[in-house]
């Protein structure tokens, strides 16, 4: 059997088992594997198999911008490694094919911009070279993420219930850049409720230098939270619950139900 068969039994083998989208609340059938982290975030997009999530189309296709917005973001240092390096360059080519609009976005800085984007880095405790590239997280951007973060919520949230949240629940997420943590580091109290480790292993191959995530999850109420680290630049925050009342009174507008991922809510265009 050629590989393209095998892939193509294997995903309707898993989409029999899980037969309803892990993004929409179950609103529309599985039909497809989806990765998280995405393929693109790991070098060479050589990824183990694990972490797969069933999704419907319009799920997947619809989220596919916001892998490819966290998988440049990710890759935003100041000194990275050459195959960190020529992977961004191929990620950058097919922003510019499919959302050129980001490109315009990050590249816009004016000489006065930039010198109070360094001075705002380093007042944050972040040493930026003199000569380092600057990239502009705008509104744009700052969509993708919060798509991206509630997507990685949902998908872990699946993981570990191995089933999707049904919009009778709700999601709540966040994310954070390297530079955010770079003063006092990652919040001790995140870490303190999330005991539990998480990371891609597959035999001897362990990618916990690109993808590692705290958790804890209550399987009788259906609460489950995490905290993940994407490669050096990316991290995000997540909250669930399977019923809605239990978050009734927490600032409702930063809950959604999984079927509002790709209905543009108000607050996604900014950062929470």
């Amino acid at each position: 059997m050629g590989e393209a068969k095998l892939k193509e039994s294997a995903t309707k083998k898993f989409t029999t088992q899980f037969p309803i989208c892990a993004l929409c609340g179950g609103d529309r059938a599985s039909a497809t594997r989806e990765h998280m982290p995405p393929k693109s975030l790991f070098d060479q997009s050589h990824r183990p198999d694990r972490l797969v999530m069933p999704a419907c189309n319009e799920c997947n296709g619809g989220t596919s911008k916001a892998d490819l917005t966290a998988a440049m973001l990710s890759r935003w240092n100041y000194d990275s490694p050459e195959q960190e390096r020529r992977d961004h360059s191929r990620l950058a080519n097919q922003v510019r094919k499919q959302a050129p609009e980001l490109i315009e976005e990050w590249t816009k800085l004016d000489q006065l911009d930039r010198k109070n984007a360094m001075e705002h880095l380093r007042s944050y405790g972040v040493m930026v070279p003199d000569d380092a590239a600057l990239m502009t997280i705008g509104p744009q951007t700052i969509k993708q993420f919060n798509i991206f973060a509630h997507k990685a919520t949902l998908c872990l949230h699946f993981e570990h219930f191995r089933k999707p949240l049904l919009n009778s629940g709700r999601v709540s997420a966040h994310w954070r850049t390297k530079e955010d943590f770079s003063k006092d580091g990652v919040p001790a109290e995140l870490l303190e409720i999330m005991p539990k480790y998480g990371t891609l292993v597959q035999g001897k191959w362990n990618s916990s230098e690109t993808f590692e995530y705290r958790y804890d999850l209550n399987q009788e109420t259906g609460l489950f939270a995490c905290l993940a680290r994407l490669r050096t630049g990316l991290f995000i925050s997540g909250f669930t619950a399977s019923n809605a009342d239990l978050v009734a009174g927490e600032s409702d507008g930063y809950w959604i139900k999984p079927n509002e991922l790709l209905k543009d809510p108000v607050h996604f265009s900014k950062k929470n």
